[in-house]
């Protein structure tokens, strides 16, 4: 299991009170919110991205239309989110992606 996930496969870093969920459009529009945060999308075996957003929800639904080469051929594919104050979200996400070193964040490729 990659770094960042406890026993059952949950994430165990970063996503106090927040759930793992199947990366599809259903999920998105149920459980992603229209909030400033930070989110992650990524395999049982690896962290793929760490994104940060004025809106959770249309961010993951713009990496569902539009999934880049590096995504595409891994899966199936979960995401997690974390609501942030704007003020705080990059320092939040270049945490994270220092912390997680997701496989297709440009920086740690």
């Amino acid at each position: 299991m990659p770094n960042g996930f406890d026993q059952s496969g949950k994430v165990a870093v970063a996503y106090q009170g927040s759930d793992t969920y199947a990366f599809g459009y259903l999920a998105v529009r149920e459980k992603a919110p229209n909030a400033s945060g930070v989110y992650t999308i990524y395999t049982s075996q690896r962290w793929l991205y760490v994104g940060e957003s004025h809106d959770i929800r249309q961010s993951l639904f713009s990496h569902l239309n539009g999934l880049g080469p590096c995504m595409k051929r891994r899966g199936p594919l979960s995401f997690s989110f974390e609501v942030v104050p704007a003020a705080q979200r990059v320092t939040r996400q270049q945490a994270l992606v220092e912390m997680l070193v997701p496989a297709c964040n440009l920086s740690t490729r």
